[in-house]
């Protein structure tokens, strides 16, 4: 199996970790803020789907485009823009699943050489594929991290 096809497998294996991390948890605890000025684990994992949303719209056209641009944006503007607290947090579980399991079939079926393909962030500058890709496999344990850490300040873990 190449290195490519194991970052797929990861990058997918990203939608059993984060709903193993809030499995079982009440829409109480969902929208509890246990640790003092943080997000609640249901603005993280509504982030996680804004975050994987725009992610694969910028892999799609590194995939389809000769080396676009594509901008930043502040996610600490939408907690309270969007209404995070308000959403389904099943809505947004399943459109995350969704769009990792969409880019997982067309990262699988891209030639070797599609790995290479570049894009320009705004803040982070010339990225391939393979990083970007990279980028949203590491994003899901990362912010797990912070969920577990809120269901410890809860007593659930």
């Amino acid at each position: 199996m190449s290195s490519q096809q194991q970052l797929v497998d990861a990058y997918l294996a990203g939608v059993q970790t984060l709903r193993h991390a809030v499995n079982g948890l009440s829409r109480e605890q969902f929208l509890k803020r246990p640790v003092p000025g943080k997000w609640s684990t249901q603005e993280v994992v509504c982030h996680l789907s804004d975050s994987e949303q725009a992610w694969a719209h910028r892999m799609k056209r590194v995939i389809a485009e000769k080396r676009p641009f594509y901008i930043g944006y502040d996610e600490c503007r939408f907690p309270a823009a969007l209404a995070y607290q308000e959403q389904d947090v099943e809505e947004e579980l399943e459109l995350f699943a969704q769009m990792r399991r969409q880019m997982a079939r067309i990262l699988r079926g891209l030639p070797a050489e599609a790995w290479s393909r570049d894009g320009v962030h705004s803040e982070m500058g010339l990225l391939t594929l393979e990083q970007m890709l990279r980028i949203e496999s590491d994003h899901v344990p990362h912010h797990v991290q912070f969920i577990l850490e809120k269901k410890r300040a809860m007593g659930l873990a």
